[in-house]
């Protein structure tokens, strides 16, 4: 009688390597995702043509975003830059977390930059890019689920969760978030309910869930792990900008966090007790020179960076200037 085998008990010979271990000679363990992956934080593939074919698809929902007015016939690089422009320009000035003076399209992770062009097609107010921008999304939405050991710390080992600054997957965090904010933003008022509560579909409301926790298993609202992350050597201004961009996705997932949940105390001791997230997790101080952070130049850059001489003192002794030791002051700032 034949019986099925365990995934473990599969010979050898029947694991297919995926296309990272094949390409960094790696031993795998087949999967997806397979561990070496996993531990790598990258996405996971069996088919070394999937990351084109996704690249593909992206592609062909975009082929279908009316020409740019300039030219009749857009390189596809020049077109997607255009809606990382309509990024920047319309929903940067209220959700700062992605450095704009250091992004540079083609280097970034293909997740971020791409769930930051479901946002500018969205934000072009043409009903034809937005219809992409909502293929777009769910097309990441199922990346995002299928590869969820791959980004979400409670799925790993704890030997793979451990804090250690250096294993922050921020492109990655910073694409989910800005994929739960276009879940809120594209369904409009049908995402408030009777007691005007903004809320999410189940699936996008434990994705948030999964990301607060993620970021709290790995200690990435404690600021000493932030300080941590950069090598002494870096040159402060990127040290900053590193540091910078970890606070303002706090800060922004706390936003969002808040946003869809009850302000009454009563709530705020059930968030604590339940793992969700409150102004006293914050443990870090406030962003700080915006001027340098929205900085689009070098003509800009230069000029705010001689005006702050805090650049060359970036420690974690000053814990009273910490949030969580004045967070009734936090719902000010965000």
């Amino acid at each position: 009688m034949r019986r099925a085998h365990a995934a473990d008990d599969l010979p050898s010979q029947t694991r297919r390597a995926c296309s990272q271990c094949r390409r960094l000679k790696s031993r795998c363990e087949g999967g997806p995702p397979c561990r070496e992956c996993v531990h790598r934080k990258v996405f996971c593939s069996l088919d070394a043509s999937d990351r084109t074919n996704r690249r593909d698809s992206v592609r062909h929902l975009l082929d279908r975003v009316p020409e740019l007015s300039d030219t009749e016939s857009p390189r596809p690089e020049r077109r997607d830059q255009h809606f990382i422009d309509l990024y920047f320009e319309r929903f940067h000035p209220h959700w700062s977390f992605v450095h704009r003076g250091s992004f540079n399209l083609s280097r970034e992770t293909p997740l971020l930059a791409q769930s930051m062009m479901v946002i500018g097609l969205w934000a072009s107010g043409e009903r034809k890019a937005q219809r992409a921008a909502l293929d777009l999304h769910r097309t990441l939405d199922s990346a995002i689920h299928q590869q969820r050991e791959v980004w979400d710390a409670l799925h790993a080992s704890n030997s793979d969760a451990s804090s250690s600054a250096c294993s922050w997957p921020i492109p990655t965090y910073q694409a989910i978030l800005l994929h739960i904010i276009f879940s809120i933003m594209q369904k409009g008022g049908s995402s408030v309910g009777f007691d005007l509560k903004l809320s999410l579909p189940p699936a996008d409301e434990q994705l948030l869930h999964s990301l607060v926790a993620s970021c709290k298993r790995l200690g990435m609202f404690y600021y000493p792990n932030m300080l941590a992350r950069v090598d002494p050597e870096t040159i402060a201004t990127l040290a900053w900008v590193s540091i910078e961009e970890v606070k303002r996705f706090d800060l922004a997932l706390y936003r969002v966090h808040k946003l869809l949940s009850r302000t009454d105390d009563d709530h705020n001791v059930a968030e604590t007790s339940r793992g969700g997230l409150t102004a006293s997790d914050l443990q870090f101080p406030m962003p700080s020179n915006n001027r340098l952070w929205n900085a689009k130049g070098r003509e800009e850059w230069i000029p705010a960076i001689m005006e702050d001489a805090s650049l060359d003192t970036l420690d974690g002794t000053k814990r009273e200037e910490w949030i969580c030791n004045s967070a009734e002051l936090i719902d000010l700032f965000v």
